[in-house]
């Protein structure tokens, strides 16, 4: 076979796999699309209010190149150097389409970008989202699921282990701050507010009645995540949560690599106190003086992973509730492109001033975990207790 039939033949299966994969997308954009008519009508107050104060405006993308960078920021929460970023990154994908389909010129990468953030950053319905853009309604779908995939297939490259200098840096700045040495990150998870799915909503009820899902996520002393995991129903625990996540099984598995030098991460009075993972002492009104201060370090330390998702669910408001019904993959996969975005904002110094108090950042306490296993073996807690006890911290 000569090398011109060998490209002939490499080039009609790329077109063949490239009309599946078209094909595919408009068989996911028809299913998703019935739903977000049917959605739409019924958004909320917020979203409403959010589109009569641009019902006029049929591409925004021109408004926003106009602006200063000033008024850029202030409208679309992140600077024009952190979002020239993700264009010229999306643009060099393998997500972005050869072609538009129907005869349309290709929305812009740029515009893809745009209709992105301004999805996360506000509660908008895709049907506002496509008549401030200026395109079809299921263009807005595909280009946010677009956006979206490519930020997670990024992830890797944004949310990650420390180690190296990274890690020495990190270990470092939380003993700065609470005087706790050898922590990696702090633990927690928070409720993202959704519609009541159509089947099983039960299991998706938390502590207030609220059907929601669930983030866990690990963050480091700037507040970055360095372990996400998404999309566990509201109705679950903090422990729950953690021992069906890859963390808890890389953490068990890959002990050494993982934790070396015996570091390890903290997590409140919900989690289990292990090798890897250092809780508070539980107040039963009997703590001595030493284990109080000792919990009052831990809690210092603590506060970075609240103040992390206060400033996600600040920053992307799309995060405090979903008023769209679009899927639970669909809208785990949106949360964790916005963590990832999230971490890339950090690293371009790119910070959000968090003003606003929603009731939907607050992380709702729960039950202290109860460990069969208390006082059988030395544990993480018991070394550090006793470490900061012999060098008179506590």
């Amino acid at each position: 076979m000569s090398g011109s039939e060998e490209s002939m033949i490499v080039s009609l299966f790329m077109s063949e796999q490239g009309e599946l994969r078209r094909k595919r997308e408009r068989e996911e954009v028809d299913k998703v699309l019935k739903a977000i008519f049917a959605d739409s009508s019924s958004s909320s107050e917020d979203s409403d209010s959010e589109n009569e104060e641009h019902k006029e405006c049929s591409n925004y993308e021109t408004t926003l190149d106009l602006m200063s960078d000033i008024d850029f920021k202030s409208h679309m929460r992140v600077e024009r150097k952190t979002v020239e970023y993700l264009i010229r990154r999306y643009s060099e994908s393998s997500f972005v389409p050869s072609t538009s389909g129907g005869g349309r010129l290709r929305i812009t990468f740029k515009k893809s970008v745009y209709m992105y953030i301004w999805y996360v950053i506000n509660t908008v319905t895709f049907r506002q989202l496509a008549n401030l853009f200026g395109v079809a309604l299921s263009a807005a779908w595909l280009n946010v699921q677009r956006v979206t995939d490519f930020l997670i297939s990024i992830s890797q490259d944004h949310i990650k282990w420390p180690e190296g200098v990274y890690l020495k840096e990190n270990i470092e700045k939380f003993l700065q701050k609470g005087r706790i040495p050898r922590v990696i990150g702090v633990i927690d998870c928070t409720h993202i507010v959704i519609k009541s799915p159509k089947e099983h909503d039960e299991i998706y009820l938390d502590r207030k009645g609220i059907c929601s899902i669930r983030i866990q996520a690990v963050v480091d002393a700037n507040k970055k995540f360095i372990d996400v995991t998404c999309g566990k129903p509201g109705s679950f625990n903090h422990y729950r949560i953690l021992q069906n996540s890859k963390l808890f099984q890389d953490a068990e598995n890959h002990y050494k690599e993982m934790f070396s030098n015996s570091y390890f991460i903290l997590g409140n009075s919900a989690y289990p106190s292990t090798k890897w993972l250092v809780p508070p002492f539980k107040n039963y009104e009997n703590l001595n003086e030493s284990q109080r201060k000792f919990n009052q370090l831990h809690s210092s330390s603590r506060m970075v992973v609240e103040q992390a998702f206060g400033l996600l669910k600040g920053r992307f408001r799309r995060l405090q509730k979903f008023t769209e019904q679009t899927g639970m993959q669909t809208i785990t996969n949106i949360v964790v492109s916005a963590c990832v975005l999230h971490n890339i904002c950090i690293s371009f110094d790119d910070f959000y001033d968090v003003n606003e108090v929603n009731e939907a950042n607050t992380i709702v306490p729960e039950k202290d975990f109860e460990d069969p296993n208390l006082g059988r073996s030395l544990d993480m807690r018991q070394k550090l207790y006793n470490l900061l006890k012999r060098e008179n911290i506590i």
